[in-house]
C-alpha cells in the first residue's frame, strides 16, 4: 500500500512506470476527470478494437478501450492523450495508467462514487419508497426519477422504450431490480435490468438515458426483432417470454402481476341444406360445444369498423367508443364470429396489473398504418370490471409521421404517458422531451395500450 492510498494490482503489469511515485499523490490524476464527457448507455466496446471483453472507460474523455496490459489500447491511450485514469466496467474499480495502479478508495471518494452509481445505479429501499421525486443532473437540470426519457428513439426504437417505460411503472418487478443483484443472470435480465435502474436513478448525470446497449444485444438474440419494432404489443410479449425462460423468479414476478386467465367458449355452426343442396341457415351445435381455459398477458379488444374519412380529419370528426363497451367482449355473452362458429369470453381469473391491447392495425393492408382504424377510445382514471377496481397507471398512444407519396405507408411515432402518484399528474414521455398531459383529454390520442392497476375487490 503507498502513502497515497492506492494498492499495487500485479496483474498484468505492464514494463514501464512499474511502481507509483510515493511523492507524488496519485490521487492528483482525478481531478483531470470530466464528468461531462462521461456517457454510459453506450454498447460496452472497445472503440479501438470493437472489442466487448475487459473493456474500460477512460474518465478524462470518455473513450471505451480495453485492458490495461502494456500495448492495450487502454494503456496506450494513457501514454500518447496523457490520460491516466480509468474505470473497468464489470468490477467497477478505478485504475491509474499507465503504472497499472488501482486507487482504493472505498467510496469515500464523491467523484468515483458518482461515477459507480451512474454505470450501475444502487437501491436503498428508502430511496424506492421516497420515489419518484424531483432530482438535478450534473448541470443542474431538473428531472422526476421514474419519468425520464431516451435519446434514441429514432429508426423505431420509440416502440421498444416505450414498453422499457412501461415496465419500469411495474411496482414488483420494478422492485426486484433495483434491490436484487441479478449480475449472475442471463445477459438480457442484466441489460433490462441496468435499463430499470437507470430510469429510476435519482444521480443521472443527463435527465435522459438510452436503449442502445439494450437494442444492440436483443438484435443478436434475435435477428428477427426488427420485424416487431413497429408494434409495442409483439415486443412486450417477446420481452416477457424470454425473461421466464431466463429466469424462475421473474417468471414469477411477471406472473403474478401480468398473468390471467379466460374461459373460451366454442360453438360449431353447421350448415342447414335444403333439397337442392343449397344453404338456408346455419345450425347451433350446442352438443359439441367446447371449453377451454386459456392464460393471457394481455387482452385484445377490437374495435368497431370505422367509416372512410378525408384528409386532415381531426378528433372531432372521427368515432368514439367507450372502453366499458369494448371490454364486453370477455363478459361471457357476446357472441364472436370466426370461420368454423362462434366463440365467447369470459375471464375467470383477473390479474394485479391488466394489461389492454387496442387492435388497430390490419396486416393485410399493404399500407398498414395509414389503413389503421383511428377510432377514439374513451376511458376514465379507474374502471370496475368484474367485482374488481382498476386504476388506469400507463397509456401508450400511436402517432403518425405522414408521407406525400400515395403508395408509400405513413410511419408510426409511439409515446407513453405515465401517471406520476406522488402528484396524481400525468406525464408524456417524448424522446427526451417530457410534458404534462391533463388527464381529461387523454382520451383524444389512439390509445394502442394501456395498464390498469388493481387496487382492490368490490364487495
Amino acid at each position: 500500500m503507498s502513502s497515497s492510498g492506492v494498492k499495487r494490482n500485479d496483474e498484468h503489469v505492464p514494463t514501464v512506470n512499474k511502481r507509483a511515485k510515493l511523492d507524488e499523490p496519485s490521487y492528483a490524476f482525478l481531478e483531470t476527470i470530466d464528468e461531462r464527457k462521461l456517457d454510459f448507455d453506450l454498447e460496452k466496446r472497445c472503440s479501438v478494437t470493437l472489442s466487448p471483453l475487459n473493456c474500460y472507460c477512460c474518465l478524462v474523455c470518455g473513450k471505451y478501450l480495453r485492458g490495461r496490459s502494456e500495448n492495450t489500447p487502454a494503456f496506450l491511450h494513457s501514454v500518447n492523450e496523457d490520460h491516466h485514469v480509468f474505470v473497468n466496467f464489470n468490477s467497477l474499480k478505478v485504475y491509474l495508467l499507465p503504472d497499472n495502479v488501482e486507487v482504493e478508495d472505498k467510496g469515500r471518494i464523491q467523484i468515483l462514487a458518482r461515477i459507480r452509481n451512474a454505470i450501475r445505479p444502487s437501491f436503498s429501499r428508502e430511496e424506492i419508497d421516497n420515489s419518484p421525486h424531483e432530482c438535478f443532473d450534473l448541470n443542474n437540470q431538473q428531472y422526476t426519477n421514474g419519468f425520464v426519457g431516451f435519446n434514441n428513439n429514432a429508426s423505431g426504437n420509440d416502440s421498444i422504450n416505450v414498453i422499457l417505460s412501461l415496465l419500469s411503472h411495474i411496482i414488483p418487478l420494478r422492485d426486484h431490480f433495483l434491490l436484487q443483484d441479478y449480475l449472475e443472470e442471463d445477459e438480457i435480465v442484466q441489460r433490462l435490468g441496468i435499463i430499470i435502474r437507470k430510469l429510476w436513478s435519482p444521480k443521472l448525470f443527463k435527465p435522459y438515458v438510452s436503449s442502445e446497449e439494450f437494442l444492440a444485444y436483443i438484435s443478436v438474440v434475435d435477428p428477427n426483432i426488427s420485424s416487431k419494432v413497429n408494434d409495442p404489443r409483439q415486443i412486450f410479449i417477446w420481452l416477457v417470454n424470454n425473461l421466464i425462460k431466463k429466469s424462475s423468479e421473474l417468471s414469477r414476478i411477471l406472473s403474478d402481476s401480468f398473468q390471467g386467465n379466460v374461459q373460451v367458449v366454442t360453438i360449431p355452426i353447421k350448415p342447414v341444406l335444403d333439397a337442392k343442396g343449397d344453404v338456408v341457415k346455419f345450425q347451433r351445435e350446442t352438443a359439441h360445444e367446447k371449453h377451454s381455459t386459456v392464460p393471457f398477458w394481455s387482452l385484445t379488444l377490437d374495435l368497431p369498423p370505422t367509416p372512410l374519412f378525408k384528409d386532415n380529419r381531426n378528433a372531432n370528426d372521427l368515432p368514439q367508443v367507450r372502453i366499458e363497451e369494448l371490454l364486453k367482449k370477455f363478459d361471457g355473452k357476446q357472441e364472436q364470429q370466426f370461420a368454423q362458429g362462434l366463440r365467447k369470453y369470459k375471464l375467470i381469473r383477473l390479474p394485479r396489473y391488466l394489461i389492454l391491447h387496442f387492435n388497430r392495425f390490419d396486416k393485410k393492408n399493404p399500407l398498414t398504418v395509414k389503413g389503421r382504424n383511428q377510432t377514439l377510445v374513451e376511458f376514465s382514471q379507474k374502471i370496475e370490471f368484474q367485482n374488481s377496481r382498476y386504476t388506469l397507471v400507463a397509456n401508450v398512444v400511436h402517432d403518425t409521421i405522414g408521407t406525400t407519396a400515395f403508395d408509400n405507408d405513413d410511419k408510426s411515432v409511439w409515446r407513453i404517458q405515465l401517471l406520476n402518484p406522488t402528484n396524481d399528474q400525468w406525464v408524456e414521455l417524448d424522446g427526451t422531451l417530457n410534458r404534462l398531459k391533463e388527464r381529461e383529454l387523454l382520451f383524444l390520442q389512439e390509445t394502442y395500450m394501456q395498464v390498469w392497476r388493481r387496487e382492490d375487490s368490490i364487495e
